[in-house]
Formats: C-alpha cells, structure tokens, sequence
C-alpha cells in the first residue's frame, strides 16, 4: 500500500488501541505528536476498523 491509496486513523487512545490489537489490527506505527507530545498509534482505516470502532463506541454508551 501507498500512502495514496489508503486513510489513516491516529488513534490516541491508548485503551482503543490495545482493544484494536486485540482483535487483530496492525498498528502500523506508535509516534509522539510533535506539538502535543501526545502517543498515537496509527491504522490504516478501512471499512472494518469503521465497523469495529462503531462497536467499541456502543460498549462504552
């Protein structure tokens, strides 16, 4: 994949993040945000993370 032919999705929740691992996402990279220095963990973002985000959003409610 190139960076052209997919979106990312920087996840700064380090709890999303673990729950995305777990259920078998690759992380592509873990980075600190320059002007933050907040960790992200960054995915490429497909329709199945959208599907699994949407269940991880419903669990927290």
């Amino acid at each position: 994949m190139t960076p052209a032919t997919y979106q990312a999705f920087y996840c700064y929740d380090s709890k999303l993040s673990v729950h995305l691992r777990n259920k078998g996402f690759t992380c592509l990279t873990i980075a600190k945000n320059r002007q933050t220095n907040n960790l992200f963990s960054l995915y490429v973002r497909d329709e199945e993370l959208n599907e699994e985000l949407k269940k991880y959003n419903e669990s927290l409610v």
